[in-house]
């Protein structure tokens, strides 16, 4: 039998106190899988915090050992405390089995942390809008506890921080080759208009995707008051187009090799077969980086801001293959894993809000059983 991997070691372990130090502190912060001693620390130190892991340790108590600064000991702690968190959230998070897939609650940055490097070939998301939707308002508007919802103010650089660390997570349990596609768009903030996806690509980069594609999504009868400024004020100076489109940019884990760099060179020749795609419309805007698909109207999803069902379909189908596990760490309404289960995928979706969860599995269930009774 293989040796456990440090991740294991630590999901399987009923007490955090028997996984060694080093190994946790290389799995909180990202630096491997292997158990290297990421911070080179001493067997005294490791002595110490081994014995200490249930107390407050302070950046005293760690700069009182050789080669220890107090940079290194604030790491240090923050990842002992991550550690903790994620340990308590693992107990927390609640499974649905549904279909082909599982939808979570709980915070996307614990779930993943469950799951194995190089795990999924593809995620398809759309981010949390900023500080446009408070959704835990929004869910007790929907209860009846609340008439109203209002913004919930949150920084720019927070905001930044939370997506990054969550798509950093992504990024190691993505298949080499396999692919992470975004709906994003730029938002509102502090009265002007912040260039969210531009920025997000830069971040996304630094993590380590390769940028691949980039799809604009229009709103086909989507419309909004913004251009009507310039009927009223008939003057250079005077333009603000209506906000009918969104970005659907498509980044890529490198694979391997230069060959690796795509999710079909280890298919067979029958597994292309069974995949191969309907191109009777593809002439359409299929072939071209401007799709055109209808929003979903309000009444028709309780999410305040789902993205089409076409959206994800058409995402699914050109990046993934039949029985490929397809992940949406923002689940929402469950747009992406009703798409994979209709298409033959594997699925995960996580979304902190319960309320959403069980909409999702309640739709996807009634589409398998649907499926069942016409079979």
């Amino acid at each position: 039998m293989s040796e456990l991997k440090p991740r294991e070691k630590l999901l399987e372990s009923k007490d955090p106190k028997t996984v060694p130090t080093e190994d946790l502190l290389a799995i909180i912060l990202g630096h491997g899988t292997k158990g290297k001693n990421v911070f080179d620390l001493t067997k005294e130190v490791i002595h110490f915090l081994r014995e200490n892991m249930d107390k407050d340790i302070s950046v005293a108590d760690l700069v009182n050992f050789e080669g220890i600064g107090e940079a290194k000991a604030l790491q240090i702690i923050s990842a002992l405390e991550i550690g903790k968190r994620f340990y308590k959230q693992k107990s927390k998070m609640q499974v649905r089995k549904i279909g082909s897939g599982r939808l979570i609650v709980g915070d996307c940055l614990d779930v993943m942390q469950t799951v194995p490097d190089n795990e999924i070939i593809l995620a398809f998301t759309s981010p949390p809008y900023h500080n446009a939707i408070n959704y835990e308002d929004q869910i007790k508007k929907l209860d009846g506890e609340i008439r109203y919802w209002e913004r919930k103010e949150i920084s720019y650089e927070y905001y930044k921080n939370f997506l990054t660390d969550r798509f950093k997570e992504l990024y190691r349990i993505i298949k080499p080759g396999g692919h992470n596609v975004v709906n994003i768009s730029p938002i509102a903030w502090k009265g002007k208009r912040m260039a969210l996806p531009f920025h997000f690509v830069s971040w996304m980069e630094s993590i380590g995707w390769v940028f691949k594609e980039d799809i604009v999504w229009e709103k086909e009868i989507a419309r909004d008051r913004r251009s009507g400024v310039l009927m009223q004020h008939p003057y250079p100076g005077y333009y603000y187009p209506s906000l009918v489109a969104e970005y659907v940019f498509v980044f890529q884990k490198q694979g391997e090799k230069e060959n690796q760099n795509n999710v079909y060179y280890f298919r067979s020749r029958e597994e292309k077969e069974k995949n191969k795609l309907d191109l009777s419309d593809y002439q359409g805007d299929k072939s071209k980086n401007i799709w055109k698909i209808r929003p979903v109207a309000p009444q028709e999803n309780i999410h305040p801001c789902p993205f089409p069902l076409e959206l994800a379909k058409r995402t699914i189908e050109f990046y993934s293959y039949k029985n490929d596990t397809v992940i949406d760490i923002f689940a929402g309404s469950g747009q992406t894993n009703l798409a994979a289960e209709m298409l033959g995928r594997k699925h995960i979706g996580i979304d902190t809000q319960e309320t959403y969860i069980n909409y999702a599995v309640e739709r996807i269930k009634k589409w398998v059983d649907h499926k069942n009774n016409t079979a």
